[in-house]
């Protein structure tokens, strides 16, 4: 099934939105075995998986360049795109199936220790959305990716003007060129001119 280019940006970037709203929330709650921590440890996605935001932003970026790219730039796009979404997915899903590691990790830096001390863990709910959502982001990067090969590119309005004339020895002449040799650059679009 190929998308067409609005419901491929719908597929990436609604995914994206909510990742990025979902990494605020905690995905990890626990607590340490350590004396020096007290109480319960909640971690945020952006604090278990800092990564997961950079790659979320680079995926909307590279939509963008699929979306308004040539040929060349679509397929480039359409790599980033993927192996971002990819990327994304696997950080969340590192940090909702092994959420021991990021509470540990979390009281480590809490404690300015470079070991990790005994902790419990748990998932949340929204650790679960996250992953849910991140695993959607990537079905949607890869059915853009795959639904781009079928896109035309911009209209004509978005290419550049026609090329202005050129000198004896190939090099582009310039409207100051044309203003130096005594001609005046804004009488050659005029209408009047035949």
């Amino acid at each position: 099934m190929t998308l067409s280019k609005r419901y491929a940006a719908l597929a990436v970037l609604v995914p994206a939105a909510l990742a990025l709203l979902l990494t605020t929330r905690p995905w990890a709650v626990g607590e340490s075995r350590d004396v020096l921590s007290a109480g319960t440890t909640e971690v945020t996605g952006g604090a278990a998986a800092p990564g997961v935001v950079g790659l979320v932003v680079v995926t909307v970026v590279a939509l963008l360049g699929l979306m308004t790219g040539g040929r060349i730039i679509r397929a480039v796009s359409a790599v980033v795109l993927v192996l971002a979404a990819a990327g994304a997915a696997a950080l969340t899903l590192l940090v909702v199936l092994r959420p021991v590691d990021a509470v540990s990790a979390a009281v480590a830096k809490e404690l300015a220790r470079t070991t990790a001390p005994d902790a419990t863990g748990a998932t949340t709910f929204w650790g679960w959305a996250g992953a849910v959502v991140s695993v959607a982001l990537l079905a949607g990067a890869v059915a853009a990716a795959l639904s781009s090969r079928s896109w035309a590119g911009l209209s004509s309005r978005y290419e550049r003007g026609s090329r202005p004339e050129s000198g004896p020895r190939g090099q582009v002449r310039s409207a100051w060129d044309e203003l130096s040799d005594g001609g005046d650059p804004t009488l050659r679009d005029s209408p009047e001119q035949t």
